[in-house]
């Protein structure tokens, strides 16, 4: 169960199963995550507006606690769990689930690094390198047309 905020955590990148990615073919899965993206903010959201209710409920399991929101809140998360899930049989990383923010493995000038998309945006505008993360986000330029 998330503790306040905390996103659930998704596997770790291993690179040698990581899909590379080239603009375009990101650029074509935009329409469909930003339409998983908006459901998975969607079922987070429902998630953290019951989790209080659902802790009072888990103090209270040994003295038999039942909450009626445990039920949405279980649908919320194996929802949450099923989008995830199609998001990374793609190939792509989820990094905020609040700003639809997403990476794809890109290589660029002969190194791995991620081509840096959110939800708000057009299209696939900018790329980082890997642990430099959204604050390092650079704009791409004619070589990665």
């Amino acid at each position: 169960m998330p503790e306040d905020d905390e996103m659930p955590e998704e596997e770790s990148e291993d690179s040698e199963d990581q899909r590379i990615f080239t603009l375009a073919e990101a650029s074509q899965l935009i329409p469909q995550l930003r339409s998983i993206l908006i459901e998975a903010s969607e079922e987070w959201a429902q998630m953290r507006r019951l989790n209080p209710e659902i802790q009072k409920v888990r103090d209270k399991v040994p003295l038999d606690g039942f909450s009626p929101q445990g039920v949405p809140y279980v649908e919320a998360a194996t929802h949450l769990v099923y989008l995830l899930q199609q998001v990374k049989e793609m190939g792509v990383y989820i990094k905020d689930i609040d700003k639809g923010l997403c990476d794809f493995p890109y290589m660029r000038h002969g190194r791995i690094v991620y081509l840096c998309w959110h939800i708000g945006e057009d299209s696939i505008t900018h790329w980082h390198d890997i642990e430099a993360g959204f604050a390092g986000r650079e704009p791409l330029d004619e070589t990665d047309r």
